[in-house]
């Protein structure tokens, strides 16, 4: 009975740590965008990186809507930090509704 009570506290705690991670990553996240929207008028919101992105996405998915380096910076950081993701077009567009 102990051996059960012992791992279902590991277990909570394991669990805490887990969604506590999450809500510190989500708030890095809103800081780097944040951080890229003050710098958008002096970097613009289109580079090479987010057309080839766009380019990309359009080819393969007809309707694909256009997003700015922000959004982008946005959706990787999501995806990567707090979804363990791959930052493909469905899953940017899914980051960029939530």
């Amino acid at each position: 009975m102990s051996k059960l009570v012992l791992a279902l506290a590991i277990l909570c705690l394991l669990v805490t740590q887990i969604l506590s991670q999450e809500a510190e990553n989500r708030r890095f996240c809103d800081r780097l965008t944040a951080d890229c929207n003050r710098q958008q008028g002096t970097v613009g919101t289109q580079d090479d990186t987010v057309n080839i992105y766009n380019d990309h996405c359009r080819r393969t998915d007809r309707t694909w809507r256009r997003i700015t380096r922000c959004q982008l910076v946005r959706a990787s950081c999501i995806l990567t930090m707090v979804r363990c993701d791959n930052v493909t077009c469905k899953n940017v567009a899914a980051a960029l509704r939530n």
